[in-house]
């Protein structure tokens, strides 16, 4: 992805997670991670990409686990 693309996407998890509804918390992100507090953990992410200004391919890294979050929060409001 370009920096334009990720631009676009940080700009659409920001009004995501904006109306999110997290599951119970603490809870399974993934088989490593347990979130106690979603909403610092979106916002501290946010801040990681975007004070980052390198590789694409590493930015693309970085957007990994608000990507799986919002997946998790998708699948469990159509559950």
């Amino acid at each position: 992805m370009t920096l334009k693309e990720h631009e676009q996407e940080l700009a659409d998890i920001n009004i995501f997670f904006a109306t999110a509804k997290f599951p119970e918390f603490p809870f399974h992100l993934n088989k490593y991670m347990i979130l106690h507090n979603p909403e610092q953990f979106v916002e501290q992410k946010i801040v990681e990409i975007q004070k980052y200004q390198g590789s694409d391919i590493v930015r693309d890294y970085r957007f990994k686990h608000l990507r799986e979050l919002k997946e998790l929060i998708l699948k469990n409001n159509n559950a």
